[in-house]
């Protein structure tokens, strides 16, 4: 398996270069950071990153073109691409927590589809211009530093018509909230769908399935907190709640929570409902979750947050996870090449 880091930006500032560096030592194929409101801007913390590693893909998980325009994200993105040594990537997505800033999620992915139009043209210093609906550009417009580039796009869906727009445009999708391979098994069906309609090969769209993280060898520790944190993205779940029987009360609970305050109704969401979105618990509560995303065929997974109480503490044991795993699978091949060769 291939395995990824998303980071948050409520961390302390100095810990960006460090922990990149140990992701790094770990052997995190990318190290994205996440774009949401309220919290650290991605591109300086993404220019951190850059600096402090050397083989680490990087970039944004995801950014969000309505909140600034497509050529905005595409000047910074061909400067995080140079300064990585073309090391850059870039997820787009429609966003979410609008309405702290007075405004709705954009409906449809037309926009979405238009916004990548602009980033790969800007990108790729292709001038015939985009006159699209959302957004648009100008004829014979390129930017004033560096040179072409081609920097992968994927899109941060997790919805049918997101799967739709995947296939036919993205080089990979990352799809949030997933501990539960019942839904991505579904989702890969219709990306694969999509990409053959469009004449592409289902396997050139990387699907990579991100859980939002909290671990500690304390395990009720991890799972209480977990459930506080769960409180913030469970109402922004669409489809999914209805896949998995989420019951109203635990969607009410939660926007009580994160809305109004009301801590007192954390304990409303179940441990059955923890279990679909989030990988939270101790090393065997991680370690079942990656068998069954195993078993299940799939192959990159993304670990998403703060991660725990401790950030450092629980990267290590993501770390030593991989490495168990990574010396199991070795041994394993050495194994049966040996068997095949006597």
């Amino acid at each position: 398996m291939h395995y990824s880091l998303q980071l948050h930006g409520n961390l302390d500032i100095d810990a960006y270069p460090v922990l990149t560096r140990r992701a790094e030592q770990l052997g995190f194929a990318d190290l994205t950071i996440h774009d949401v409101l309220l919290r650290r801007p991605v591109w300086p913390v993404l220019c951190d990153v850059a600096r402090a590693s050397e083989q680490l893909l990087i970039g944004p998980n995801v950014t969000h073109p309505h909140l600034q325009h497509p050529a905005v994200i595409a000047a910074n993105i061909a400067h995080l691409d140079e300064l990585s040594g073309g090391r850059a990537v870039v997820g787009i997505g429609r966003g979410s927590l609008y309405e702290i800033v007075g405004r709705t999620l954009p409906r449809g992915y037309e926009s979405l589809a238009e916004a990548v139009a602009v980033i790969r043209a800007l990108l790729r210093g292709e001038t015939a211009g985009i006159d699209g609906e959302t957004f648009s550009l100008a004829p014979n417009q390129a930017f004033t530093f560096g040179e072409p580039r081609d920097v992968p796009v994927f899109l941060g869906v997790y919805g049918r018509k997101g799967a739709e727009l995947a296939g036919q445009i993205a080089d990979g999708v990352r799809s949030a909230a997933q501990w539960d391979p019942a839904w991505m098994t579904q989702f890969r069906g219709w990306l694969a769908e999509s990409a053959e309609r469009a004449g592409r090969d289902p396997d050139s769209v990387e699907l990579t399935v991100e859980n939002w993280t909290y671990l500690h060898p304390d395990r009720d520790l991890a799972r209480t907190a977990a459930r506080r944190l769960l409180c913030n993205f469970l109402p922004y779940l669409g489809t999914m709640l209805e896949f998995y029987k989420i019951p109203d009360q635990e969607v009410d609970a939660a926007r009580a929570v994160t809305l109004d305050g009301q801590l007192d109704r954390v304990d409303e969401i179940s441990d059955s409902t923890v279990d679909r979105f989030m990988a939270a618990g101790d090393a065997d509560d991680l370690r079942r979750g990656l068998d069954n995303w195993e078993a299940a065929g799939f192959s990159t997974v993304s670990f998403s947050g703060a991660l725990g109480p401790d950030t450092d503490l629980a990267l290590d044991m993501i770390g030593a996870e991989i490495e168990r795993r990574t010396t199991n699978n070795t041994t394993n091949t050495t194994t049966n090449t040996g068997e095949a060769n006597s």
